[in-house]
């Protein structure tokens, strides 16, 4: 009888993914190489400028710019790390 490994295991076991700044474990199914934490000390920063310097950004447009998932910048924006710019009114 011939068994067959699920797409999580290798020769050697499970696969894992570290993350490439801090080492911790990041999920295998993961397109970043950089965990949550990481990731908002990188481009967190980079992204507050962007809201800042332009009007009627939204999640996706964020989320092209800068080449990460929306449902990370959803989250910076419902844990209140992030807000957008509002157009000034005359």
């Amino acid at each position: 009888m011939e068994t067959t490994r699920s797409g999580f295991l290798n020769d050697e076991g499970p696969r894992v993914k570290f993350c490439s700044r801090c080492g911790c474990r990041i999920p295998v199914t993961s397109p970043y190489e950089l965990c949550k934490e990481c990731m908002k000390k990188e481009l967190f920063p980079k992204v507050k400028e962007f809201i800042n310097e332009n009007y009627d950004v939204n999640e996706m447009m964020i989320s092209q710019e800068f080449g990460i998932d929306r449902s990370i910048v959803h989250e910076w924006v419902t844990e209140g790390h992030l807000e957008y710019r509002k157009r000034l009114e005359f």
